[in-house]
């Protein structure tokens, strides 16, 4: 079990990773994080903390930032990646330290286990087959990718997420909110510290 502040809930420690899904942007030979220019590869993705000051590199998330790798505890909504032409969907393997937040979580390390496919053909599929291809990792149907993702790890257990478990699109009006707040006036989120092992 992670150690944690005073009055944190603490969640039990985890044998196996964690699955969860998010959105990348798709550039010409690889797959970018939506917000900023981080670059996802074949194998471990390892978080890093881009806040200017700095003094927690080596505790990766921290509880009083929004730096780890970010995802949703469900796929995304087809509607909401699939029309677009940069946008795609997928799910990860995430492991180490792990907050989990109502509206999602945040982890130290992960790994694309496999990424949707729009149900059309078309140029983006078959972009989305050759970044796949690329990572040694599936492309998938995006009604399959739920089952396909959970060969690779399992969901958070019911009941240990905040509650509530809001929807994706509260999701990301919270990170923002979030963002704004805590320049302003310090604002934490509620959340669980877990630690799950390596996939090794």
């Amino acid at each position: 079990m992670s150690a944690g502040r005073p009055g944190e809930k603490q969640a039990p420690d985890l044998v196996q990773p964690v699955i969860g899904y998010r959105l990348w942007r798709l550039g010409d030979e690889a797959l970018y994080s939506p917000y900023v220019e981080e670059r996802w590869g074949r194998g471990v993705h390892a978080a890093v903390c881009r806040a200017e000051r700095g003094d927690h590199a080596d505790a990766v998330p921290a509880h009083d930032c929004s730096c780890g790798i970010h995802a949703w505890y469900e796929p995304c909504p087809t509607l909401s990646w699939a029309a677009t032409r940069h946008l795609v969907a997928g799910a990860v393997a995430l492991w180490g330290d792990i907050e989990l937040h109502p509206f999602g979580m945040r982890a130290a390390r992960g790994m694309i286990v496999a990424l949707a496919l729009p149900p059309w053909n078309g140029p983006k599929p078959r972009r989305i087959v050759e970044i796949a291809s690329a990572l040694e990792i599936e492309a998938v149907p995006a009604r399959r990718l739920e089952a396909v993702a959970l060969t690779h790890g399992a969901p958070i257990p019911d009941g240990m997420a905040p509650e509530p478990r809001a929807s994706r699109a509260a999701y990301a009006v919270e990170q923002r909110f979030a963002e704004a707040t805590r320049r302003e006036d310090g604002w934490r989120p509620s959340s669980l510290v877990s630690r799950t092992r390596s996939p090794d």
